[in-house]
């Protein structure tokens, strides 16, 4: 490891109680066991991208029930903004289960 990667990694455990080798161990398993591979850029196009898809999908459905007013579009995207993470966890999420259906399909 270089001197000026673990002078990144210093720098992003700074704020925390993790020593860098237990955020290098966590981020490690945290790959390994969710199976995505984003760097910090990637997921956050990947969190626009399904923000701006949510935001597609529901606000156009609470549009064409007459249900969308300023009040409920605001409410919407604070939602959206708190919740970024959980929504691209549940995309992702939903993208295997669809993925695990297809491969069943395929087999069965």
């Amino acid at each position: 490891m270089t001197d000026e990667t673990w002078f990144r990694i210093v720098q992003e455990v700074a704020e925390t109680d993790l020593t860098p080798h237990d955020w290098c161990r966590m981020v490690v398993l945290d790959k390994l066991d969710n199976e995505y591979g984003f760097s910090k850029k990637e997921r956050l196009l990947f969190q626009q991208i399904v923000r701006t898809q949510f935001f597609v999908a529901y606000g156009f459905q609470m549009l064409a029930d007459g249900n969308l007013t300023t009040e409920e579009w605001k409410k919407m995207r604070t939602y959206a903004k708190e919740k970024a993470d959980y929504l691209a966890k549940q995309s992702v999420a939903d993208f295997q289960s669809r993925m695990q259906r297809n491969v069943q399909q395929i087999t069965s």
